[in-house]
């Protein structure tokens, strides 16, 4: 079973490097800071599912999933704020975001929700 690749986009270096550390193991990872960053990162190594922060210096991630979608990118795309609203919420799923996921959230919550969009989540047993 090949590892998929994960692309995470967010200014805050803790954030990237939490997620990094608890995705470790299970997935390849890159990180990227800003928008320059993820399109070279993308580039490089296509990436099987993006985290990516909502509100960054420069380009925002809202602009970025909008123009990851315009080239027909279909890879699930999980954006994350810590300025969460029910318009910033419909914008992004709106713009094709696969899923909105306000800061703080739950680690075990967003691996099931990465399982799920990979098609890796594990069959519970029934009783």
């Amino acid at each position: 079973m090949r590892i998929h690749r994960i692309l995470i986009v967010d200014d805050s270096l803790v954030i990237r490097d939490v997620l990094r550390e608890f995705l470790r193991g299970r997935y390849e990872i890159d990180t990227a800071a800003n928008a320059s960053q993820a399109l070279a990162a993308f580039a490089r190594h296509s990436p099987d599912l993006i985290l990516l922060d909502i509100r960054m210096p420069g380009v925002d991630g809202l602009s970025l999933l909008r123009s990851f979608r315009d080239t027909g990118m279909q890879v699930p795309i999980f954006v994350m704020t810590g300025y969460a609203s029910l318009e910033v919420a419909r914008d992004a799923l709106d713009s094709g975001a696969t899923a909105y996921l306000p800061k703080p959230f739950d680690l075990r919550h967003l691996d099931r929700l990465i399982a799920d969009a990979l098609g890796t989540a594990e069959v519970q047993p029934t009783a």
